[in-house]
């Protein structure tokens, strides 16, 4: 196979890249049930992630439940 057929398994920006440019940094969250919560990414692990809310609560979501996370400013 040559370079030009070669097919990449994986391009464009990891996942983990994308949630360490958000870490301590204000973020919206979008989850199955349709609630959005918004807080700073403060922790991620493999299942979860972390976020605080402006009020100081922690809220720990389960990644199976997020259909989408982005930036809020």
């Amino acid at each position: 196979m040559n370079e030009k057929t070669k097919v990449l398994q994986v391009w464009g920006k990891r996942s983990a890249e994308f949630y360490a440019e958000l870490e301590n940094q204000p973020v919206l969250v979008a989850v199955i049930n349709g609630k959005i919560f918004k807080g700073n990414l403060i922790g991620v692990d493999v299942y979860d992630i972390l976020i605080r809310q402006e009020t100081g609560l922690e809220l720990l979501i389960p990644k199976g439940n997020i259909i989408y996370i982005h930036g809020a400013s």
